[in-house]
């Protein structure tokens, strides 16, 4: 069975997918799938979210809707975007959304696991005396649980008879894996399987969750949003090709992953071989460790303009009176400066799966139901 802090893959632990650190490591393991997470390439499972997408909304409908009772949404995001995840890497979900709770205790160990990373990440010195004691270890839930459901989806596909005709990512790392045997394995795709599973859930619940939170509160955002997306007689479940020009609706993504980007942790770097000198004349050492916290970096008010703190998607949005070159440029700066899936050759790999699903998802809902906070 494997355990997601032993398995070893050359030479480093399977945590160090979580690290930023270990450039060499990560390039290595990473850069054979990398051109699939691109947008042209996800869009080859938005089929599957569509499917994910369906089995929501009929819950939502059967549950709520048809009973007149409130729905706490945050739980129901939160369901759908792990049974996503599940979907569009197994073409199979955990069960959760039908479920209709976490009976399984999944979701509930992630949240715990993430409390310690967030207070461990503070003081790092404090994880050699919990998670790696070596006479007891004290640390948060392992991720055993996604472990043993790869490697059971894994050894299935294995037996199908007709996995040829999969399109989800399991199939396409296990290509991968024909045409790479000396650098894949199972090992190596397991890896892979557990970076969608686990890095790409909960980030995401947390952009579709601010979405509604936030269009909700401002009533009208609610009202010009339903306005573009129901005067575009969408297809439902909402479609890529569909969406992607609806400036409104990616004006409100935009601004409610700056807001409350997904990650509110400092995103660390290691300085170069040389050093680093700062705008302001001080110098960085090599080696040193530092970074920005994308909580920080997303309210600089010089890139994104007045009142950064609030949710404003019009700041996105061309003015009246500004030339396109001007408006280029400011747009330009802030989508440069957004650290909200972080930046240059380690910034997120699933940035576009995820926003993939939540433009789906908040495109379909507000087009589908009229939604209140009360």
């Amino acid at each position: 069975m494997y355990n997601v802090n032993d398995v070893v893959i050359g030479g480093a632990r399977l945590s160090n997918l979580f690290s930023s650190q270990d450039e060499k490591w990560h390039s290595t393991f990473i850069r054979p799938v990398k051109n699939m997470y691109s947008m042209s390439r996800v869009q080859e499972v938005e089929g599957t979210m569509d499917v994910t997408i369906k089995l929501l909304f009929d819950k939502l409908r059967a549950k709520f809707v048809s009973t007149g009772q409130t729905c706490e949404m945050s739980d129901w995001i939160n369901f759908f975007a792990w049974d996503t995840m599940s979907q569009a890497t197994f073409s199979q979900d955990l069960g959760i959304l039908e479920a209709g709770s976490d009976d399984k205790g999944f979701l509930r160990n992630s949240d715990r696991t993430l409390d310690y990373f967030a207070s461990i990440c503070q003081i790092p010195l404090l994880d050699r005396f919990f998670d790696k004691n070596p006479i007891m270890r004290i640390g948060p839930p392992t991720f055993a649980w996604a472990n043993i459901f790869s490697l059971g989806q894994l050894q299935k596909r294995y037996q199908e008879e007709n996995k040829d005709t999969k399109q989800d990512y399991l199939a396409k790392f296990l290509e991968i894996k024909e045409k790479n045997p000396e650098l894949v394995d199972d090992n190596v795709i397991i890896l892979w399987l557990l970076s969608n599973v686990l890095a790409g859930s909960d980030s995401t619940a947390y952009t579709m969750s601010a979405a509604i939170y936030y269009i909700l509160k401002h009533p009208e955002v609610h009202k010009k949003l339903c306005a573009e997306l129901r005067g575009a007689n969408l297809s439902l479940p909402a479609k890529w090709k569909d969406i992607q020009g609806l400036k409104y609706l990616e004006a409100v993504m935009r601004e409610s992953m700056r807001v409350h980007p997904g990650v509110g942790l400092i995103l660390e770097r290691v300085v170069p071989k040389g050093g680093l000198s700062l705008p302001d004349g001080r110098f960085v050492p090599e080696g040193v460790v530092v970074g920005m916290n994308p909580w920080v970096i997303n309210k600089n008010e010089a890139v994104f303009g007045a009142n950064p703190d609030n949710f404003i998607p019009e700041r996105w949005l061309q003015t009246s009176g500004e030339s396109d070159e001007v408006y280029q440029a400011r747009f330009s700066k802030m989508k440069g400066t957004d650290m909200t899936f972080g930046a240059g050759s380690r910034a997120c790999l699933g940035q576009y799966l995820s926003q993939l699903e939540s433009y789906k998802l908040i495109a379909t809902m507000f087009s589908t139901f009229d939604v209140s906070d009360t």
